[in-house]
């Protein structure tokens, strides 16, 4: 049974170089460019096919390792949140308002977690600053 396999993989293997040989010698004879060839525009086709397979699994692994990324992030900044309440709540220490980057940065990092559900952080952040201090 594998001798079968072996002989019909050769079979189709002599086949294909069979075509690509008449394919170039057609288009050599018509005058066209070897970009018309079909069995270039095949490799080709193959060659992108093979490029196009490597980006999908890059763009995987950016992804799994984007929102690995961003849950670590979402939990530190939720950790630091509660430790900036507790801190608030068990001493008389008053965090300071936040200044204008620091409110900008906030912002910005609140709309970027809220595609991971943490829309809140912030918003909370902003309400447990003591106001007019």
């Amino acid at each position: 049974m594998s001798l079968q396999f072996l002989k019909s993989e050769a079979d189709l293997e002599y086949i294909e170089k069979r075509l690509k040989l008449d394919f170039i010698k057609r288009t050599a004879e018509n005058g066209c460019s070897a970009e018309e060839n079909p069995a270039l525009m095949l490799e080709n086709l193959r060659a992108l096919k093979a490029k196009h397979t490597a980006l999908c699994s890059e763009v995987k692994e950016i992804t799994a390792a984007q929102k690995e990324t961003m849950d670590s992030i979402k939990n530190n900044l939720g950790n630091v949140m509660k430790l900036i309440q507790h801190l608030q709540q068990t001493t008389d220490v008053k965090v300071e308002p936040l200044t204008k980057s620091e409110q900008d940065a906030a912002e910005n990092l609140a709309s970027a977690l809220s595609q991971t559900t943490t829309e809140g952080l912030s918003a909370e952040r902003i309400n447990t600053e003591p106001q007019g201090s």
